[in-house]
């Protein structure tokens, strides 16, 4: 991704948080996710970090219209999805949920999981530690942490 791309993304992503209420501090760890399929109003999210530490780990996914996640899994993480504006549809391997702003959902290590949103949608990510290097997909072609180009 080139960086002015990144930064477009970056900006609408911190104005969907502006208009849910959500302060963000300007120096927080923003990724925008592409998983390397130069497709990102389809496939990927913006992801800001708010802290990561051994223990625990707090972000906002905040997904445009029509945007998906691929499927994917984690060894080790757990981790929980707080709906705050939007829908998100979460699918497992046995069931789809659809989150509305309010719900949450459990997701134990191991679980395949991927999720959607039709409209939009911001969510609370609370886990154990992330690290990249715990995140399996499906799709063999799915490329995560790709570096940003310079213009």
């Amino acid at each position: 991704m080139k960086r002015s791309e990144f930064k477009k993304y970056e900006e609408i992503a911190r104005k969907k948080l502006a208009e849910a209420g959500i302060p963000i501090l300007p120096d927080v760890q923003f990724r925008i996710a592409t998983y390397g399929f130069n497709n990102f109003e389809q496939i990927g999210m913006a992801l800001v970090t708010r802290i990561n530490e051994p223990e625990y780990c707090s972000k906002w996914l905040i997904l445009l219209p029509g945007q998906r996640c691929p499927e994917h899994h984690h060894k080790k993480k757990k981790e929980t999805f707080f709906c705050h504006k939007g829908e998100v549809i979460l699918t497992l391997p046995d069931k789809t949920i659809t989150l509305k702003p309010g719900d949450h959902y459990n997701l134990e290590p191991g679980t395949n999981h991927t999720f959607s949103s039709k409209e939009g949608a911001i969510v609370e990510e609370i886990s154990t530690h992330d690290s990249m290097s715990d995140s399996f997909f499906t799709d063999k072609k799915v490329i995560i942490g790709l570096p940003i180009e310079d213009d």
